[in-house]
């Protein structure tokens, strides 16, 4: 999980909001331009409950998109230079969506896109 949240913060520009337990992190929320992530350990709410197990790449699955209002060339120029794996580079969709995609530790897609 620690991971996890340093790779947000330092890759992709979230700030750290939530980390919980602070001593042995199973949960995170991370935050960046109005959008907000919620991070979870395979170890915790879900495999309390009986859920199937996350199994990485990609967990039970997730589609991720997120929707930034600010820059979101400029956040791109800075997402790349940080490191980040780009799965799609920038580009403009035909129905007027400015958006690229990238990989996190764990293997799932996060897509960034702006109305343009």
């Amino acid at each position: 999980m620690r991971a996890a949240v340093e790779f947000y913060e330092t890759r992709l520009g979230f700030v750290r909001e939530f980390v919980y337990p602070a001593e042995a992190p199973a949960f995170a929320t991370v935050g960046r331009d109005g959008a907000r992530l919620m991070l979870e350990a395979a170890t915790g709410f879900a495999a309390k409950f009986g859920m199937e197990a996350a199994v990485w790449p990609r967990g039970r699955g997730v589609d991720l998109n997120v929707t930034l209002d600010g820059d979101l060339d400029g956040y791109y120029g800075r997402v790349t230079a940080a490191g980040a794996e780009v799965a799609r580079p920038i580009f403009t969709t035909e129905y007027g969506m400015r958006q690229f995609t990238v990989r996190d530790l764990d293997g799932y897609l996060l897509t960034f896109i702006k109305k343009v």
